[in-house]
């Protein structure tokens, strides 16, 4: 047992304590602690950095805050509920202004362009920072874990650090309509054997979908009673994966809608990537838009996916090209700007790898939490003047603003949105420009791009 004070929240959302052991300075991370908070834990010093387990607060810091779920203390989905929303706030822009402040100081100053480091860290100190507008039942997208067993279910999130389930009743973050899916789902796989995932969603008439991946064997019984809820309009549709297959079983209109960063419907593929939280969308969609200063000039947008940010683009760029390398989302891009009378050039191909056209001067881009090493390495090496980059995971946004720095850009505003409420996940949104800030072609107005290029 040990005393530890925490000082700050690491990125992961643990907290953080320095403490000497072994004549060794040991950073500490412990779930579910507050900076402030004076506790007494459970220290595992086999592992690097350390993990502690808290027995006892001491003195609780004034950033606490009672969780408004009864199972936040055990459930591995809002690992920052302890904290008041205020201080999840400023916890997020420690971290973004910490991790990107440590990779662009990284830059060598010797290196053309480099010497600007300083005036760009400087902008980290005027992040804007979008609070979310509810901070409960707004997910519209989940993915649950679930176990049956002889009539003996588990259904929920798995726990911090475990593969273990947390049953759960209902989910305080998740959206009603979605919510009150859960009794629905225990009884449909109560009498199964198996363990798995099931991804659910809102798709037509606001009613669920389901993409279920299933280790074990499903009965008959089980595929009856889904078609019937399909059949009857309860719920839109599913795909069932069983284990081994190659092709799923598919019942009704198994696709998620959502709303799009224009505000309008977009349809996103079971599986396939979609923002969870429709009106932080929006919020960061109207941004993008302001910041990218689009002028009908050609840009390019890498990791399309869906479309969300594409029916934003296409209506105010002359030449827009869309690179995408999910043949499913790029099926349902080309629905949703066929839908709103908008086109744009597609190419299905890896974004990562894709060359930079030399006429582009505007790149917007939404990577998966993997980043984009490639394309930040290519775009350093291009024509290109503005970049726009949307982050889910500041670690690998870092390491490609540190490459595009490398490249000649700069870093001229960034932006937090607090599309997870309760989380330690942000979502950020970073601008570069090359050689100063983009100036508006005189005269020339953005056009409507009218039906869609092959």
């Amino acid at each position: 047992m040990l005393r530890l004070e925490i000082t700050s929240i690491a990125p992961g959302g643990d907290g953080l304590a320095h403490v000497m052991h072994d004549s060794e300075r040991r950073a500490v991370f412990v779930p579910r602690a507050a900076p402030g908070d004076l506790l007494e834990a459970e220290v595992d010093w086999s592992r690097k950095p350390a993990r502690a387990r808290i027995l006892r607060l001491i003195e609780a810091s004034p950033l606490r805050a009672a969780p408004p779920c009864p199972i936040a203390d055990r459930c591995g989905g809002c690992d920052l509920m302890h904290l008041a929303l205020p201080a999840q706030m400023d916890v997020h822009r420690d971290i973004v202004v910490a991790t990107l402040t440590h990779a662009l100081r990284r830059v060598a100053p010797d290196d053309p362009g480099k010497s600007r480091t300083g005036d760009m860290t400087s902008q980290l100190s005027a992040i804007v920072t979008h609070a979310a507008p509810r901070d409960s039942g707004y997910r519209t997208r989940a993915r649950l874990a679930i176990a049956s067993e002889r009539g003996r279910i588990a259904l929920g999130y798995r726990q911090g650090a475990s593969h273990a389930i947390e049953d759960i009743a209902r989910c305080w973050v998740l959206d009603p309509r979605l919510d009150a899916l859960l009794p629905e789902l225990r009884a449909l796989f109560r009498a199964e054997r198996g363990r798995g995932e099931v991804s659910i969603a809102l798709g037509a008439r606001a009613t669920p979908v389901l993409d279920v991946r299933w280790s074990g064997k499903l009965e008959g019984s089980f595929f009856a009673s889904l078609e019937a809820r399909v059949k009857e309009g309860s719920w839109a549709g599913a795909e069932v994966w069983l284990e081994g297959a190659r092709a799923p079983a598919r019942f009704g209109e198994p696709e998620a809608v959502t709303t799009g960063a224009d505000g309008e419907a977009l349809v996103v593929p079971l599986g396939a990537f979609a923002q969870a939280h429709p009106a932080m969308n929006a919020k960061l969609g109207e941004r993008l838009l302001v910041r990218a200063e689009l002028t009908g000039q050609p840009a390019l947008e890498l990791f399309a996916g869906s479309g969300n940010f594409t029916v934003l683009l296409a209506r105010h760029t002359g030449s827009l090209t869309a690179v995408e390398s999910d043949v499913r989302a790029v099926a349902a891009a080309r629905a949703n700007l066929a839908s709103r009378r908008l086109g744009a050039r597609w190419v299905e191909a890896d974004a990562d790898a894709f060359e930079v056209p030399h006429a582009v001067r505007t790149v917007v881009l939404d990577p998966p939490r993997d980043g984009a090493p490639g394309a930040a390495a290519r775009l350093a090496r291009s024509k290109a003047r503005r970049v726009v980059y949307v982050s889910c995971n500041v670690a690998t946004l870092a390491r490609d603003l540190a490459t595009l720095v490398s490249g000649g850009f700069q870093v001229s505003g960034v932006e937090m949105f607090e599309m997870f409420p309760h989380t330690s996940h942000v979502e950020v949104l970073a601008v570069l420009d090359r050689g100063g800030r983009l100036a508006p072609e005189a005269g020339r107005r953005p056009r409507r791009l009218l039906l869609e290029e092959s």
